[in-house]
């Protein structure tokens, strides 16, 4: 029997809140359509590309939270991951879940993964602060659930807590480990994905085209090798300026694929994300980029970064930031993109940011 092993993930600190603010990148807890039961097995086509042989059944998925044994390749896939990225992963390799999040419809798909069909996908209501409706991640009668993305805390959930619920109606797949304090980098998890689903082969072709994509952004902008960066959302008076870039969390393996260097100054918010006036000067970096969430007012946006404190750091004064409204022209969300996205998201996310880097260089 194979066994596929993944481990608890490193997350330290004030996870709690830095998961809260990422959630707020679509400026509102989700309010989406009701819990939907998925459709039989292959009433709209197949729902997974066809198996390569490379992955042995029954596999044993070990997880920090327990075990569960896959029998055969599943057919009916239930991905739960709050903030969805579990379901980008399965797009990215032709995976359609019976069910998802419904944070997929309320953000991402409105712009990069429309041409996966997402907009069409069922979903559970999830909302910040809420909890997982087991009952209704049953009724899609999966035979495999996936948890691959999701780091304790995300969403103000705890996996621990629902694990042996989960456990008892599908096996369970997980995340590897990872350092990453709060959103789990993706290229570790669609491996296990593939793994799990004898995928992969698919697998690897994504994470390959991912990387030629970024090697040809890096050759085309050798201007971005070695400087440092910041990647930071204001979410209004409320929650503030957090700083979402932190060593080991997915935006700032994002900003690396860009050939940007680790910014030192990024350990200061290891265990807390909120940027008060005292550890502004700590965002500085070669380069600033700075969201406003639809929470945040543009007029309090321009109040922070129109102030002397924000004023005075050193790439503002140099003219190097960028502020990154909360839609793009195509009424995306780049936001959501960059903190949260997965294979799919963080390519269309260059796409949009990579000139507007360029322009201020």
């Amino acid at each position: 029997m194979t066994v596929l092993r993944t481990r608890r993930s490193r997350i330290t600190g004030l996870i709690g809140a830095a998961l809260a603010a990422a959630f707020l990148v679509a400026g509102c807890s989700a309010s989406a359509e009701d819990s939907k039961t998925a459709s039989s097995p292959g009433s709209e086509g197949n729902a997974l590309p066809a198996a390569e042989g490379t992955t042995t059944y029954p596999l044993t998925l070990e997880s920090p939270y327990g075990t569960s044994i896959l029998e055969k390749r599943p057919e009916r896939i239930a991905a739960i991951v709050p903030n969805a990225v579990d379901t980008e992963m399965l797009l990215a390799l032709g995976v359609k879940p019976v069910l998802s999040s419904s944070m997929v419809k309320e953000s991402a798909s409105q712009s990069y993964l429309l041409p996966y069909d997402a907009e069409n996908l069922d979903t559970f209501e999830f909302a910040m602060g809420g909890t997982l409706p087991v009952e209704a991640i049953a009724a899609s009668e999966p035979d495999l659930i996936v948890a691959v993305g999701w780091a304790d805390g995300l969403g103000g959930l705890s996996m621990g807590d629902y694990y042996e619920r989960l456990s008892s109606i599908a096996p369970v797949v997980t995340s590897p480990d990872t350092k990453s304090r709060m959103l789990v980098p993706w290229k570790e998890s669609i491996r296990v994905l593939g793994e799990t689903l004898d995928l992969s082969n698919a697998a690897e072709k994504v994470v390959a085209e991912h990387d030629q994509y970024f090697a040809k952004v890096r050759e085309e902008n050798p201007q971005l090798a070695s400087l440092t960066a910041t990647w930071a959302i204001f979410y209004g008076t409320g929650n503030g300026l957090q700083y979402l870039s932190a060593p080991g969390s997915a935006p700032a393996t994002f900003l690396g694929e860009f050939g940007f260097a680790e910014n030192p100054r990024a350990k200061e918010f290891v265990t807390q994300s909120t940027v008060g006036e005292e550890l502004l000067e700590n965002i500085d970096a070669d380069f600033l980029l700075i969201g406003r969430s639809a929470a945040g007012s543009e007029e309090d946006f321009d109040k922070l970064t129109g102030g002397k404190l924000f004023q005075a750091l050193g790439a503002v004064s140099s003219g190097h930031w960028v502020g990154l409204p909360p839609r793009t022209a195509d009424g995306g969300d780049v936001l959501w993109a960059i903190t949260s996205g997965g294979p799919i998201g963080t390519m269309w996310a260059a796409e949009h940011i990579v000139p507007l880097i360029s322009a201020k260089l």
